[in-house]
This record gives C-alpha cells, sequence and structure tokens, in this order.
C-alpha cells in the first residue's frame, strides 16, 4: 500500500523565471476588451517588484526543502497542457502519461531560447500510472491515456517547471497527469475535485509506489490579477470548503485563472485543509496583467 506522504501546490508563472526587473517587458497577453485596475501603483515600484521576487524564491525554497524531507518515490504531477501535447484534434479533458520515461522542458520562450535548449529527463512510474487509468474507469472516470509527447520539449511548460523547481535533480519517478483547463469545453470544478478524491484513494491503495507526493501546476488568477478571488479561493483550500471547491464556475476558471483547477484536483487527492505558504500578487503593468503566485502544501495521507 502506498502512502500518499503530502501534497504541494504552485505558480509556474513565467515572473518566477525572470528577473524583477524585467518583469514589465513581458507579453501582456490579454485578448479582448477588459476593464484596467485602479489603485495598483504602488505594487509596481522596482523595489516592490524586487521584494516579491524575493518571496516567490523564498516559498520556493519552502516546498523544494519539504519535497527532499518528504523524500517520495514517486511524483504524480497535476499540470494543464496549452496546445503542446493536447491539440485541437484530440483535446480529452484527462490524460495520464503512461511510458516509462519522458522529457520536460521549462519552454522559457521568452528569452528566445527553445523548448529543446531546456529539457530534462525524468523517469516515469509507468506501472502507477496505467493501474491509475484503470482504476480511474472503476470510479466512473474515462481518462485519455499516452506513452508519446508530440512537443519538441516533451511534456509542457506546466511540468517542467515545477519539477526544475521542486526537483532540480530529477532523480523521482514522476506520474503526469494533464488537465485541459484552457480551452472549452474543459471539465467543472466538480469533476477536478471528484477525480483528484478518486486519485487519492487510487493512489493509497496502489502497491506500485511506497511513499508519493502530489504536486499541481499553475495559478493563480492571471493575466489579469483578481486578488478578491484567490482571496476567496484561498480561504476555501485552507478550510477544505468542498462545496466552494466543487462549485467555481467554468466561467470564472477561465484563461490562466483556469489553472487553479490543477489546485482542485490536488485538493480533492489530500482530502483535508490545506497550508499556504505565501501568496504574491505580482503585477506587470498598470492594467493589473501580472500573475498570482501561490505556493501551497497538505502533510500526511488523505483524510
Amino acid at each position: 500500500m502506498a502512502d500518499i506522504i503530502g501534497c504541494m501546490a504552485m505558480s509556474h508563472g513565467p515572473q518566477l523565471l525572470t528577473p524583477p526587473e524585467r518583469w514589465p517587458s513581458l507579453p501582456t497577453r490579454i485578448k479582448g476588451p477588459f476593464t484596467p485596475k485602479s489603485g495598483i501603483e504602488a505594487e509596481l515600484t522596482p523595489e516592490v517588484m524586487q521584494a516579491y521576487g524575493k518571496r516567490c524564491d523564498a516559498a520556493i525554497e519552502v516546498l523544494r526543502n519539504k519535497l527532499a524531507q518528504w523524500a517520495p518515490d514517486t511524483i504524480v504531477m497535476v499540470g494543464d497542457d496549452q496546445n503542446e501535447n493536447l491539440r485541437h484534434d484530440n483535446m480529452p479533458p484527462f490524460t495520464i502519461f503512461i511510458g516509462d520515461e519522458v522529457n520536460a522542458t521549462l519552454k522559457y520562450g521568452y528569452t528566445g531560447t527553445k523548448p529543446t535548449d531546456q529539457m530534462t529527463h525524468y523517469k516515469v512510474n509507468g506501472p502507477l500510472a496505467r493501474e491509475s487509468i484503470d482504476k480511474l474507469m472503476d470510479h466512473g472516470f474515462d481518462p485519455s491515456w499516452s506513452k508519446q509527447t508530440r512537443y519538441e520539449g516533451g511534456l509542457g511548460h506546466a511540468f517542467g517547471r515545477i519539477l526544475n523547481f521542486l526537483s532540480p535533480k530529477a532523480d523521482t519517478a514522476i506520474v503526469p497527469v494533464m488537465v485541459n483547463t484552457y480551452f472549452p469545453p474543459v471539465p467543472s470544478s466538480r469533476r477536478g475535485l471528484d477525480l483528484g478524491t478518486s486519485l487519492g484513494k487510487i493512489i493509497a491503495e496502489s502497491t506500485t509506489a511506497e511513499r508519493v507526493v502530489v504536486i499541481g501546476s499553475g495559478g493563480l488568477s492571471h493575466t489579469q490579477i483578481d486578488e478578491d478571488l484567490d482571496q476567496e479561493f484561498i480561504a476555501a483550500l485552507t478550510s477544505n470548503d468542498t462545496g466552494y471547491l466543487g462549485s467555481m464556475s467554468r466561467e470564472t476558471l477561465s484563461s490562466g485563472t483556469s489553472e487553479i483547477l490543477n489546485w482542485i484536483v490536488v485538493a480533492g487527492v489530500a482530502g483535508s485543509a490545506g497550508s499556504m505558504v505565501d501568496y504574491v500578487p505580482c503585477y506587470r503593468n498598470a492594467d493589473g496583467v501580472g500573475c498570482a503566485m501561490g505556493f501551497a502544501y497538505w502533510d500526511g495521507q488523505p483524510a
């Protein structure tokens, strides 16, 4: 029987990989009409951006150290895919990679580098991945699966960035779980929460691993930051308010903010209240463009 020794979730926004003095030069990535944000002038000073960058680095270090202390033999990674491997010719809501090995990329294209310049090789816990497919079908889910990646960088940036931050030695087997959060039709928050609950039970009953950590990638609100929404979500996360987590609308979880769904899946796995390490609303222009960075963890097995 496997022990789920902990869960984590953290943002993967490009500002985490960019010196704060360069944040204002990052692309806005907002399409269509939006309401400019007022009252954030103080958030846009070089001093605040530097301070926020340091807070993000410190939060990542907390999670990295905690993961090292937990010493898992398998990391189950829950992340979205932005037209990297899941494309418009086949866009399943949930996909589990079941091959025995895979590359993952940082996909840090803002510096002009290619995805293939920033790849890391990972071993996959294929037996746990394949068992998860079988058992999820018994739980009323019909996930897709793949043994190959078609993106030149391997797994998408949602996986490569977080693994690079938290497991830089790449010496722990992974199970990549891809969630289509970006491209409608997408799974509901209730479906994501239920998937996490089922996945947690399946992992806990498995004999294909001994010590498992489940990590969610993405969020929080972006590309235009919505601090009120983030605080509502954090309050629900830290109180295990499954009623709220399972009722967030698809309209709310849109664009980059949709990656909150990955956190909801992990909350379902954990089955208990999470602990926030930090919440850092990293603005990069006066229109409120940026990424609200969140960092959280759950100790112990599911309730």
